[in-house]
């Protein structure tokens, strides 16, 4: 048997007979099923600690009246923070506990020092995301771990590209910090610093002699140890009593140079952050038109810890931001060097 489809009416003919099978084989024809594609997604075994909505507003100090005598402390306060002038000491020990925010002024005056700062905990994990610019383009992730063990303190810092940006440019940045804790804070003796990328691996260390008063560089560079200096990391953790001033210094080693800056301090900032709005104090390095920029905010609540950090190029342009996305913390309190029982 010959078809032949010379003509149109044969063609169409065809063509209409084809469209009947079809239609009948998807009517009446067996059931086909095509295989379900169902991404395995973990299951959420963690979540960000939460804030309590009342901590995040500055308590507003009430003004005594005229005929009134300023109030005396009482012994059978239950409430410290409810008394106008929350005493300091009180602030140090309330803060011990980790997961709740520091209640009264973390800030020290001039005459209590830098002894009244929060108190650290022993372990501590802060989670960043790394956007590009302002923007909310996450391009890295960045992860603090602090430990704090008899009167010693080991502070590390790990930086990757995530996502999309990890495509075009593998990166890794790490960090160490080690060295003594004690009633004044952190006292770095050694920072090392990694920098991990596909064409070359960079490394630069240095030794904090604070006896001799030296630091050592890994190029064999020697130079004077300023009092109180801190490296790029402890810096974050560490910074000299903010006392009512408009301005603080602050002697910073990067692992290749040791540089003064200065901050200009902005108290009472709130800022927006995946953990709610925070309440912080706010710190802009005082740079030249040639030089790079760095903000950063420490949380009034968590204990000045970092929860914002800005970095701009010499240009004045915003490279990036690393913003606060987890906090986690033990209740215990980091044993200082000469902390007395």
């Amino acid at each position: 048997m010959k078809l032949r489809l010379d003509s149109t009416p044969r063609r169409v003919a065809l063509a209409i007979g084809i469209s009947l099978l079809l239609h009948g084989l998807m009517l009446w024809g067996p059931e086909i099923r095509l295989p379900s594609f169902r991404p395995a997604l973990p299951s959420l075994t963690a979540k960000l600690e939460a804030l309590p909505t009342e901590a995040v507003k500055p308590k507003p100090r009430r003004k005594p009246k005229a005929a009134a005598q300023p109030p005396a402390p009482s012994s059978t306060a239950s409430v410290p923070a409810a008394s106008p002038q929350p005493d300091v000491a009180q602030a140090a020990s309330a803060a011990v506990a980790a997961s709740a925010p520091v209640s009264t002024e973390p800030i020290a005056s001039a005459a209590d020092h830098a002894a009244k700062r929060p108190p650290l905990p022993r372990h501590a994990q802060l989670t960043f995301a790394v956007n590009k610019g302002t923007s909310n383009f996450r391009v890295g992730e960045a992860i603090h771990t602090l430990e704090i063990k008899d009167g010693r303190y080991v502070l590390k810092s790990t930086t990757t590209t995530v996502g999309l940006a990890r495509l075009f440019k593998s990166y890794e940045l790490d960090q160490y910090s080690n060295g003594s804790y004690d009633k004044d804070g952190l006292h770095p003796e050694l920072f090392t610093e990694e920098r991990i990328e596909k064409v070359a691996t960079q490394r630069n260390a240095v030794e904090l002699d604070r006896t001799a008063q030296q630091a050592r560089f890994s190029n064999g560079i020697e130079m004077e140890l300023p009092p109180d200096t801190q490296d790029i990391l402890s810096v974050l953790y560490q910074f000299p009593p903010l006392a009512h001033a408009e301005t603080t210094t602050v002697s910073v080693c990067n692992g290749k140079k040791i540089e003064q800056y200065q901050f200009a301090v902005f108290v009472n900032e709130t800022i927006d952050t995946p953990l709610g709005k925070l309440l912080t104090v706010h710190l802009r390095k005082i740079h030249g038109p040639d030089e790079e920029g760095l903000e950063i905010w420490l949380a009034r609540e968590y204990r000045l810890f970092p929860v914002k950090m800005r970095f701009l190029e010499r240009n004045g342009d915003i490279t990036g931001e690393a913003v606060i996305t987890d906090i986690r913390v033990s209740e215990e309190q980091g044993a200082r060097s000469d902390a007395v029982n």
